[in-house]
């Protein structure tokens, strides 16, 4: 593959990820994420790529074109080449104090329950839905960063994901079924409406309180009442304590509130036709000075 790095877009423990230009060749477009990692600590990226292959079929979650190891200024990288997502993530579309309206809410909820339902048939769990790990590709919402991703049922060493977004499971006994990704969906969902955290932590609360709410309490984050009445009911199935008792993704996708979305693309479509027809509309004819 060719393409030659722009800028870099952000960094984490893995690594750091860069907009990247192409050379257009093996049907790449013009312009894709490379997210990189030393060599020597790439096992958690090369398995994020073996994951996306698998998932690959899935339109909700974002597109990976292949990997690649490169030598940079005496680095030997583990590079793995993904789609590149212009509009940034969910989490930047959210303004502090001030929600996304109920069907716009309604349009990106949809497409991450149905990624989440692929993933889980395939026997994977996400383990880290957040609206930093949801991507805008145009008017596509797209799950991504998969680096903590874990077979159903295998065994692990610590605690995965983030805190606020986590299942009450995830954090009291480190189980993480298909369930978690559900009640992370919640989480992400009741962000997106309010504008705020899904749990409102007191500034002199410990690390310590907050596990203990979250993970040892009877407590689930707070719906405002201004909410409709489907938006409500889609977060009460999401934030059922027993992970056993909890909406699997599955039936959450025939949920009512989800069925705002059809509206929020009809919007789309409506805006796209109007904005074709205002050359028209608006056409100026050419005078012609003798």
């Amino acid at each position: 593959m060719h393409w030659k790095r722009v800028k870099t877009l952000g960094s984490g423990g893995f690594g750091f990820v860069s907009m990247a230009t192409t050379s257009g060749h093996n049907h790449l477009p013009p312009v894709v994420a490379v997210k990189s990692a030393d060599i020597t600590r790439s096992k958690s990226l090369s398995m994020e790529k073996d994951l996306l292959h698998k998932f690959k079929s899935c339109p909700c979650i974002l597109r990976c074109f292949g990997d690649q190891i490169t030598t940079e200024n005496g680095r030997n990288l583990y590079n793995i080449v993904l789609e590149y997502a212009p509009g940034g993530s969910l989490a930047d579309k959210i303004h502090s104090g001030k929600g996304l309206p109920e069907d716009i809410v309604s349009h990106h909820a949809k497409s991450i329950a149905t990624a989440l339902v692929h993933i889980h048939k395939l026997g994977y769990v996400h383990c880290d839905v957040k609206p930093h790990n949801v991507l805008l590709v145009g008017e596509h919402t797209k799950l991504a960063d998969f680096g903590s991703c874990k077979k159903i049922g295998e065994a692990v060493q610590g605690f995965r994901g983030t805190v606020l977004y986590a299942a009450p499971e995830s954090i009291s006994r480190l189980d993480y079924s298909a369930a978690v990704d559900v009640w992370a969906l919640g989480c992400t969902v009741l962000n997106m409406l309010t504008g705020k955290a899904p749990w409102e932590i007191r500034k002199d609360a410990t690390t310590t309180d907050v596990l203990m709410m979250i993970g040892g309490s009877d407590e689930i984050p707070e719906i405002p009442n201004v909410f409709s009445e489907e938006a409500k009911d889609f977060l009460r199935k999401c934030f059922v304590k027993n992970p056993a008792a909890r909406c699997r993704a599955e039936s959450l996708l025939r949920h009512p509130f989800l069925k705002m979305a059809n509206r929020h693309r009809h919007h789309l479509h409506l805006s796209s036709k109007l904005h074709s027809l205002l050359p028209q509309c608006f056409h100026v004819p050419k005078i012609h000075v003798h």
